[in-house]
């Protein structure tokens, strides 16, 4: 490599890194303000959620489909689904409310996608550790926990949820049509993606429809990695990889073929 290179790309890295912290700052002022309040919210709502679909089902069935703890089983289907579906929304929306920020030659769209998912990514992994550590110390369950299948679980969810706010990003700001079609497409995927149930558990046609759900396979990984005796046989980890790459990719070009038009919108 020509030293010259190195002299004249790490101004332009810096700034690039600026940029991206300042928008980054920018986002945790706008959503959770300058209190504390608002970092708590992150926390109350989906240990809400989790205490109310705990308390419904228990009234319904001695037991949970795996495991002892109502709370335990909720907890990881719903947090494997939301941390995917709010990474997705938040930058799905990254050009809408920033774009007057694109008039700056320092800003691109792929910036603001990206300040979103570091600061949605970074509150979703401190939420799941929080509510994990909270059930598994005041609830009695037999687990083991799976480092590798967790990391999986977290890492597939977040570059699925990159993939489809990347397409999205350029697609809402291009389309309200679009933006109004996938708010009904993606409205029924809380029902199907085994939050409620175990995959196993589903008739056969069922599952061979469901498993091309790619959500189907980060909760059911999600699990894994918490119960030793789950039937994770149906999860494919190359499946979920290769569409959260090819996603991206497609997120990236077409936010670089609509550079233009996201700017002048």
């Amino acid at each position: 490599m020509n030293p010259r290179d190195t002299t004249h790309q790490a101004p332009g890295t810096l700034v690039q890194a600026r940029v991206l912290f300042a928008l980054l700052m920018r986002e945790m002022t706008t959503r959770f303000g300058r209190s504390a309040a608002g970092y708590l919210w992150a926390l109350i709502e989906p240990v809400a959620f989790i205490a109310l679909l705990s308390l419904a089902f228990s009234q319904i069935a001695h037991s949970p489909p795996v495991g002892r703890s109502f709370a335990l089983f909720y907890a990881t289907g719903y947090i494997a689904f939301s941390f995917y579906n709010d990474i997705a929304a938040l930058t799905g929306r990254s050009v809408q409310v920033n774009r007057p920020l694109l008039n700056y030659p320092a800003v691109s769209a792929l910036d603001t996608v990206l300040a979103r998912f570091v600061l949605q990514a970074l509150t979703g992994l401190a939420v799941a550790a929080a509510i994990f550590a909270g059930i598994l110390a005041i609830f009695a369950d037999q687990v083991r926990l799976e480092p590798v299948a967790l990391l999986g679980a977290f890492g597939l969810a977040a570059l699925l949820g990159l993939g489809v706010g990347l397409v999205n990003t350029t697609l809402f700001a291009l389309s309200k049509g679009w933006e109004l079609a996938y708010g009904v497409i993606s409205r029924p995927l809380f029902l199907v993606s085994a939050v409620f149930f175990s995959f196993a558990s589903l008739p056969t046609a069922a599952r061979e429809v469901l498993w091309w759900n790619p959500l189907i396979h980060l909760v059911g990984l999600m699990r894994a990695g918490f119960y030793p005796v789950y039937d994770d046989s149906h999860v494919s980890v190359l499946y979920v990889l290769a569409l959260g790459l090819g996603l991206v990719t497609t997120g990236l070009v077409l936010m670089l073929a609509c550079a233009n038009r996201l700017a002048e919108q």
